[in-house]
């Protein structure tokens, strides 16, 4: 067949294709060759200057022995340096013959006795000196030796802000003490105080390869030490402590007297400790930025550290299951309401106060100082909640005779006209027998028995502490609905399933997280309420005949008998068609009636 040749209209469309085909790919590949320029910019893989690259060696192999020697100061003794330690103060502990990352670990106690500057936020130093085996660690010892001696001085101490107690009063007998919490408070002012690390861990890490000195990795940048005027490096120690968690600071204060510190010297791999560098190096970074708290840190590595690692393992899987079907059911509930059509069968009274409760729940985080990330999603969820009360009343803004603006909640047509507001409004009235008395005690309770920053204060944490205590009560009103009405083909099924595959993930933490019989018996208040949605389903059979959320049905009313019915009508109407067009012959016995 021949080319037909350009389009009427447009003459060479061929060749512009063409054309516009070739510059594309010239486009490619000038893109990916700025990339390579670029790339090899800022690779840098030989020196500006066009000089040969120099490479860093180790400047002992692993397995080298050496002695490691600890020496602890602080400001009022003078030496600030390993070496002005060395010279002048006698080592706390010397580990002899240790074996550069190899060989056993090495851990020692030392009983720490601060001085009365170190008790009053004063600096203290920890010096650790390596020199080969056998030499001396004096700079003026002849045994000493220049070329094969480093240290490094670390803080012993770290300056943090102080733990504030437990904020709040009673509210009902206000005492002399809570009156200067919040005279405190009203000062705004944040104490720091001094901290002492209980633990020194240095490991040495399994590292000996050459390392360009004109362009240094990033993982060894702040661990490379360099010997000044050569091209070698000190085997790579990393003072570890990222298993240092908050909890085990001690406060540094005129009530310490003496305090044990440990001393421990192993090995470590290169790979785990890169990485515990890098989560640490992140932690900081999301603690920077606000989308993280220490204490949040500080909870991860403790599960790391009393964990059992099969259960981590466990945790990591179960977890992404969580997250998937958390996703899942967020998305089929946008879209469940997004195209929902009719309100019959919805308890449109339970959707608004949902959005109460999850407004409830927004401000009560928002007064508790809680993470950035966390409150977004608090305040997304909450947007969405009340996007979902728009879907299932009418709402409008009005105006009082003042002109002041208010909004106005109206029950849709399909609601109203399917009785479904009749038992809604039932199943509340029954509902608020049993809630409203739960939420008054427990509100009498809070105030008689905890303490509160203020009114307000305890006004939230009564109506949140309501919300996660009794918020599963309010799955029962849609029970009543589907008991009322004898179906259940108007809920959001998929939805309801992803989350009830959550409530099972759930169960199975509340089996093997140590916590009161209590508390984990209130983990399957949940799965009661859906056992009894899935006895509905069962005995109220899915109606195919009734239009679902999206206007469309899966049979027609009747079913095959309808359809079996209307075929023989067609059979019969055809036939009777046929015995109009011809007429049939008359017998002798029919001429006689005739």
């Amino acid at each position: 067949m021949a080319d037909p040749g350009p389009v009427a209209g447009q003459p060479g469309g061929g060749q512009r294709n063409q054309q516009q085909q070739g510059t594309n790919i010239l486009s490619t590949i000038m893109r990916l060759g700025m990339m390579w320029y670029f790339f090899k910019q800022f690779s840098n893989k030989k020196p500006a200057d066009g000089s040969n690259v120099t490479y860093l060696t180790p400047l002992m192999g692993k397995g080298s022995a050496i002695d490691v020697h600890f020496f602890v100061t602080d400001s009022s003794q003078g030496p600030t340096g390993w070496r002005q330690a060395a010279e002048v103060d006698e080592p706390v502990w010397v580990a002899h013959n240790v074996s550069v990352a190899m060989g056993p670990s090495f851990s020692f106690e030392y009983t720490y006795r601060p001085s009365a500057e170190a008790q009053n936020k004063g600096s203290v130093l920890v010096h650790s000196v390596y020199t080969p085996h056998g030499a001396s660690v004096n700079p003026m010892s002849e045994t000493f030796d220049r070329t094969l001696t480093w240290g490094f001085t670390k803080n012993l101490n770290l300056y943090l802000p102080k733990l504030k107690a437990k904020e709040g009063v009673n509210l009902l007998n206000a005492s002399s003490e809570s009156t200067q919490v919040q005279e405190g408070e009203k000062s705004n002012v944040t104490e720091i105080i001094s901290y002492l690390k209980p633990n020194v861990t240095i490991n040495f890490i399994d590292e000996f390869g050459k390392v360009p000195s004109h362009q240094i990795p990033p993982h060894l940048m702040n661990i490379i030490h360099i010997v000044p005027g050569k091209p070698l490096y000190t085997p790579h120690i990393y003072f570890n402590d990222f298993w240092l968690l908050r909890d085990y600071l001690i406060p540094l204060n005129d009530t310490v007297t003496e305090q044990k510190i440990h001393f421990i010297i192993e090995p470590i791999a290169s790979w785990k400790a890169h990485m515990m560098a890098q989560m640490d190096n992140s932690f900081k970074l999301q603690e920077q930025w606000g989308m993280s708290s220490s204490s949040e840190a500080d909870e991860v590595k403790r599960i790391f550290l009393e964990g059992n690692p099969y259960f981590l393992a466990l945790t990591v899987v179960v977890s992404m299951f969580h997250s998937l079907f958390d996703v899942l059911a967020f998305k089929n509930d946008i879209g469940f309401w997004k195209d929902n059509k009719s309100m019959k069968g919805l308890s449109a009274r339970s959707i608004l106060i949902n959005a109460g409760c999850q407004l409830i729940i927004c401000l009560y985080l928002f007064d508790n100082e809680t993470s950035t990330v966390v409150l977004i999603s608090s305040f997304v969820g909450t947007l969405i909640e009340f996007w979902k009360v728009t879907k299932a009343m009418d709402v409008s803004i009005q105006h009082t005779a003042s002109g002041i603006p208010y909004l106005q909640f109206k029950d849709k047509a399909t609601y109203t006209q399917s009785k479904t507001d009749k038992y809604d409004a039932e199943a509340m009235r029954y509902l608020s027998y049993v809630l409203y008395p739960l939420i008054a005690g427990y509100a009498v309770y809070a105030l008689i028995y905890e303490t509160h920053k203020s009114w307000y204060s305890w006004v939230l944490n009564s109506l949140v502490g309501a919300v996660y205590t009794f918020g599963f009560i309010l799955m029962v009103p849609q029970l009543y609905l589907n008991y009322k009405l004898k179906s259940v083909a108007h809920l959001p099924w998929r939805q309801m399933t992803y989350k009830f595959l959550n409530t099972i993930i759930d169960d199975l933490f509340a089996f093997v997280i140590k916590m009161p019989l209590l508390h984990r018996l209130s983990v399957f208040r949940d799965d009661l309420i859906f056992v009894i949605y899935l006895y509905q389903r069962w005995i109220y059979r899915v109606d195919k005949t009734r239009a679902n959320e999206f206007g469309y049905t899966e049979e027609e009313e009747g079913g095959d008998k309808n359809k079996e019915k209307k075929k023989k009508k067609e059979e019969t109407s055809g036939k009777v068609k046929e015995g109009t067009t011809s007429t049939p012959p008359v017998d002798a016995e029919s001429k006689k009636e005739l």
